[in-house]
């Protein structure tokens, strides 16, 4: 029988980093603090690149560099400030701790706390092993985050971290930082980078505006044409049912007035009239006036018009329809009716008619 003991509480100490694993729990800590283990490709990266793909890859960025940001007064006063005697020691030991998780090794060819500028090396960042054989790269802004916060606190003053020299393709990738003093924060680039993409947020929006208010106008200018063309149709239509042209027989044609008069309708009579005239080669033309209200002096002109514009074509008007009052209305106005056949009813002129072919 094997004497073996099994425990589900396992512990270890790499690089000063201290790991527990608790079985039972199904918990992993690292430095006391609840942990987990991830694939960086594909579980991390699965996570983060839809983040970056719908916020856009300068926003994304800034956010991971503010949370990357998070924690570093610890790791400089617990971490760096208690495992070496300077600065640069107690990094480079910062280092050999975040190398036992994976996050990459880190070197420092150059540091000068003085003027406070420093060169930060990581090969095999997270990130960029993340990152591998994707056509879109967003580089490695948790860890910018990460030096921007411990040099602040080195420096004693507000630093900044530009990424350079990336190398993303072949067996091994790698990042440097060139860390400086510098009045940029990653909260201000934040918020001027969220102030650019409302501006441009909000010209869009006028702009969708802009162009849907010049649709509208031109589908409304487009209405209004469609609404002239239909009143001017109908205009015509109810011009052309008021002022019929009737062929009585083959010389004979017949024009019953009604309603009021204007220029437009009066044109329309005229150029009716004439047209008819020449296309029956009537000889004859009654105008019956029983159903015109009003005759004043523009419809009495208007009369005059068609009739000698009928008579320079070769045919005879009669004048029909014309009652007592309207009688003695163009004789106040002193209306000549000379060459113009006048008859009381539109049977006696149509007798007369008959009788003229």
């Amino acid at each position: 029988m094997s004497n073996e003991v099994f425990t589900d509480h396992y512990s270890v100490v790499l690089n000063r980093a201290p790991f527990e694993w608790s079985i039972d729990e199904g918990r992993l800590r690292f430095f006391g603090i609840p942990s987990a283990l991830l694939w960086l490709n594909p579980s991390l990266l699965k996570i983060l690149r839809p983040l970056a793909d719908e916020i856009g890859i300068p926003l994304f960025r800034l956010l991971v560099a503010h949370s990357g940001s998070f924690g570093t007064a610890e790791d400089y006063h617990d971490v760096v400030l208690s495992l070496g005697s300077t600065f640069e020691e107690g990094l480079l030991a910062w280092g050999e701790v975040i190398s036992t998780i994976g996050w990459g090794r880190l070197e420092l060819p150059f540091c000068d706390v003085q003027r406070r500028k420093a060169i930060v090396r990581i090969r095999n960042p997270w990130e960029l092993d993340m990152q591998r054989g994707q056509p879109v790269n967003w580089g490695c802004p948790f860890l910018q985050g990460k030096i921007i916060g411990l040099f602040t606190h080195a420096f004693g003053v507000p630093c900044w971290a530009d990424e350079q020299n990336l190398v993303i393709d072949g067996e091994e990738t790698s990042v440097e930082f060139h860390v400086y003093e510098s009045n940029r924060t990653i909260e201000s680039e934040i918020a001027v980078l969220r102030e650019a993409r409302e501006r441009e947020r909000q010209q869009r929006l006028l702009d969708e505006i802009a162009a849907k208010t010049l649709e509208l106008q031109k589908a409304n200018e487009e209405r209004l044409r469609l609404q002239e063309e239909i009143i001017e149709m109908q205009a015509r239509t109810v011009a052309e049912l008021s002022t019929p042209l009737i062929p009585l027989n083959k010389r004979v044609l017949l024009m019953p007035l009604i309603g009021a008069f204007d220029s437009q309708r009066t044109q329309l009579t005229v150029d009716r009239l004439l047209h008819g005239v020449a296309e029956y080669r009537a000889s004859v033309v009654i105008l019956d006036i029983t159903g015109v209200p009003i005759v004043d002096t523009h419809v009495a002109s208007a009369l005059m018009q068609a009739a000698q514009a009928v008579r320079l074509l070769g045919a005879e008007v009669v004048l029909t329809g014309i009652r007592p009052e309207v009688a003695q209305t163009l004789v106040g106005m002193g209306v000549s009716l000379q060459g113009i056949v006048t008859r009381g009813t539109l049977q006696s002129g149509i007798e007369y008619a008959s009788g003229v072919q």
